[in-house]
C-alpha cells in the first residue's frame, strides 16, 4: 500500500510543481522574453496554463489556479470545487468541475487535471504539458497546431 501511496503524491506533487515553475516565474522574466498576441485553443488531459493580458475560458477537472496581478480581473467561475484564497493572492479550486473565465490586465490561468478545455485571447505566455492537440491563430489564420508535450516548456503567443 505504501508503494502505491508514493505513486499517487508522486502523480499530484510532479504537475504541481511544473506548474508554480511557470506561474511564479517573476514578472519581469516573462515581459523580458517577449509574448506574443493571438488566440490559443487547447484540448486534452494534463496541465494547461496561460499568463498575460486578455480574456482565458477554461473547463475541465482538477485543480484551478488564478492569480489577478494588476487587480483589475473579471474572474467568473462555475462549477464544483473547494475555493480558497491563498495569502500570497492566488485562488485555488480544488476538486474542480466546471469553467472560468478570467479578463485582465495581467493575469495567470492554470488547470491541472483532465477532459481540459482552454480558450484564451490576448497577449502572454502559455504551457501546455500532457495529452492533447493546440492551435494558435493570429489575424484569423491557423499559424501553428501540433500536440501537448510530455516535457514541459512556455510558448508566447506568437
Amino acid at each position: 500500500m505504501t508503494h502505491k501511496r508514493f505513486w499517487l503524491i508522486a502523480a499530484i506533487a510532479i504537475p504541481l510543481a511544473l506548474l508554480a515553475a511557470f506561474l511564479f516565474v517573476p514578472q519581469t522574466a516573462l515581459a523580458q522574453s517577449g509574448g506574443g498576441s493571438g488566440t490559443l485553443s487547447a484540448s486534452g488531459d494534463g496541465l494547461a496554463g496561460i499568463r498575460g493580458s486578455g480574456t482565458v475560458t477554461i473547463s475541465g477537472n482538477g485543480i484551478l489556479w488564478i492569480k489577478d496581478h494588476a487587480g483589475d480581473a473579471s474572474i467568473h467561475v462555475s462549477g464544483n470545487g473547494v475555493r480558497r484564497d491563498l495569502s500570497n493572492g492566488w485562488i485555488r479550486y480544488t476538486g474542480f468541475q466546471g469553467q472560468a473565465q478570467v479578463s485582465g490586465s495581467m493575469i495567470s490561468v492554470a488547470l491541472s487535471g483532465y477532459d481540459i478545455h482552454l480558450q484564451a485571447s490576448g497577449t502572454g505566455h502559455y504551457v501546455l504539458r500532457g495529452h492533447g492537440t493546440y492551435s494558435v491563430e493570429n489575424d484569423g489564420l491557423v499559424i501553428l497546431q501540433g500536440a501537448w508535450t510530455e516535457e514541459i516548456q512556455v510558448h508566447s503567443l506568437p
